[in-house]
């Protein structure tokens, strides 16, 4: 069975994935896929990006992570695997350091950053997307 959502939590609203035919999070296998998470919000104006650094915009996709993961039972403790696209990649060690690292903790998953020049949205310097384990619920 395949389960595809796309939780409101504060993000993109859900119904501009809908007319993108996107589905944020895709549950199988007891697996949940997540379509890339950059730094944007929806406000009054359209689309906005609520940081200009590497490190902000890591900040608000983990917070947005936590969020998504929580609304299918899931946490950061049960990721597999990440990948980060950077646009900045020369500063992203040093927020994988400052931010990343203590977000994650002990419960280290596969990650890999690859650098691009460009992400769908100009401003946004970091895309990721990844998996995680999504328990059993008993």
């Amino acid at each position: 069975m395949i389960q595809r959502l796309t939780p409101d939590v504060g993000y993109l609203p859900p119904a501009m994935f809908d007319a993108l035919g996107i589905s944020q999070l895709v549950i199988t296998a007891g697996l949940v896929h997540w379509s890339g998470i950059v730094a944007a919000q929806a406000d009054t104006n359209g689309i906005s990006v609520p940081a200009a650094d590497v490190a902000g915009q890591l900040t608000f996709i983990l917070d947005k992570l936590d969020a998504m993961l929580a609304a299918v039972g899931s946490d950061r403790t049960q990721i597999v695997s990440l990948t980060v696209y950077s646009t900045a990649i020369d500063d992203l060690s040093a927020a994988l350091a400052r931010v990343y690292a203590p977000w994650v903790g002990e419960h280290r998953p596969a990650l890999t950053s690859i650098g691009v020049a460009r992400l769908s949205l100009p401003q946004t310097l970091l895309e990721v997307q990844g998996c995680a384990v999504v328990p059993e619920r008993r």
